[in-house]
């Protein structure tokens, strides 16, 4: 049964340590999978990541996890009808792997909630284009053949992760490849992120014909190594902003210097008002007077959430732009986040890609939705703090797909709720 958590408005505060990074712990268990005889510390052990360890295991990659460690031994030969490949919700896990399962055997991806109707047709363009099987149905999707060396032509505007899985399975391959970027990439700074991991085990690649393609050398080997995952700006996201709204917060574990393209929130925060600074390796923000501001989300689609809550609590117009491909995440979540901020007294426009908020009156509380959305349940508890009165959110345990210690940590600062009848604490 799906549990709801009814909120009593309380500011929140406090000093957390942000959870390592989903995006990079994805990377690194794949990179350290493919290498063998590495370790990664501080995984995050979400939902996602585990349905990433699962799917690479079921490829034959041994992995053993102790606490929030990851070890690797060498890659087993996985069965010729392997077992399909559960992905849970995690579209990372499908995007990524799916060009690495691609070794002459049928493969079968399946998953939860919304994952196969996700897109997915730069991959079956790309690979039917190479005589490769590539089947989907509503239930899965399958895959036959073998990967070769070559240019392949990628959309930039759908999702990065298309670009990052390619670059995962092409440098092992017997000669060079060429990744062609057909139109401007957005989250840019998620492949940055690839890069920078695959760099970490030894791997070259390289943006060229100015930012436009990428040249991925050919007959190169994943170098074992020892990792450490930093903490997850896109999580730090909404403490940051619970702490402008709320009574002000330090996040620790974060890197001053990240690739990540969510460390934009400290620039962004500042442009509405809000009060950021580094303290040596903590990153503060006080309670702030906010104020809106006009923001293009189309390079950071994950801190819209946490954005549209700062924006209601602003005085003044918030716009939030580029936000299209927001509808195609676990949830529509432009439509989701226009809906519940509503339902909670915020005054919304919802535009085909954009989200107007005009603040500066008060959130009133009531029953909203997560639409079993992590980003969005984590962000309407955050609003919820800084409502007048109390606020139901249905669904509220989908936070363990990214963030399975959320709730602890939400009491942890300060934070009042209670789970529903099954489970009041």
């Amino acid at each position: 049964m799906k549990k709801g958590i009814t909120i009593t408005p309380k500011p929140l505060a406090g000093t957390i340590k942000i959870m390592p990074s989903k995006s990079m712990s994805h990377r690194m268990a794949i990179c350290a999978a493919l290498a063998g005889g590495s370790q990664v510390r501080s995984l995050g052990l979400s939902e996602d990541i585990t349905a990433t360890c699962r799917v690479l295991r079921g490829l034959g990659c041994e992995m053993e996890l102790t606490g929030d460690t990851l070890t690797t031994g060498p890659k087993k030969e996985p069965p010729r009808e392997a077992e399909p490949l559960d992905c849970g919700e995690s579209g990372s896990t499908l995007r990524f792997i799916i060009p690495l399962a691609l070794d002459g055997k049928r493969r079968r991806f399946t998953g939860q909630g919304r994952l196969m109707s996700r897109p997915q047709a730069e991959y079956e363009r790309i690979f039917t284009e190479r005589g490769i099987d590539f089947i989907r149905s509503d239930d899965y999707i399958e895959v036959c053949g073998r990967l070769r060396p070559g240019v392949f032509e990628v959309r930039g505007d759908v999702s990065s992760q298309f670009t990052s899985g390619l670059l995962f399975a092409l440098p092992a391959l017997d000669g060079d490849s060429r990744i062609v970027v057909t139109t401007p990439p957005e989250s840019r700074g998620y492949i940055e992120l690839t890069l920078s991991a695959l760099a970490g085990f030894g791997i070259k690649a390289a943006w060229d014909d100015g930012g436009r393609a990428l040249n991925v050398p050919g007959r190169q080997r994943f170098a074992p190594a020892a990792v450490t995952v930093e903490g997850d700006f896109s999580h730090a996201a909404f403490w940051l902003a619970a702490g402008a709204v709320g009574g002000g917060a330090e996040l620790t574990g974060l890197k001053k210097d990240s690739l990540q393209g969510d460390a934009m929130i400290v620039e962004l925060a500042r442009r509405m008002g809000a009060a950021v600074e580094w303290r040596g390796e903590k990153l503060c923000v006080a309670r702030s007077k906010l104020r809106g501001a006009e923001i293009d989300v189309s390079q950071t689609p994950d801190l819209f959430p946490a954005l549209s809550v700062l924006a209601a609590c602003a005085e003044g117009e918030t716009r939030l732009t580029g936000a299209a491909r927001l509808r195609i995440k676990e949830s529509d979540r432009l439509a989701a986040m226009a809906a519940e901020l509503a339902a909670l007294g915020a005054e919304v426009r919802e535009g085909e890609d954009s989200l107007t908020i005009t603040g500066g009156g008060k959130l009133r509380g009531g029953a909203v939705s997560a639409h079993n959305d992590h980003r969005v349940a984590m962000s309407l508890a955050v609003a919820a703090s800084a409502c007048v009165g109390e606020t139901t959110i249905d669904d509220a345990e989908c936070v363990k797909k990214s963030a399975p210690d959320f709730w602890k940590e939400y009491r942890a600062m300060g934070g009042s709720f209670m789970i529903d009848k099954e489970g009041r604490q």
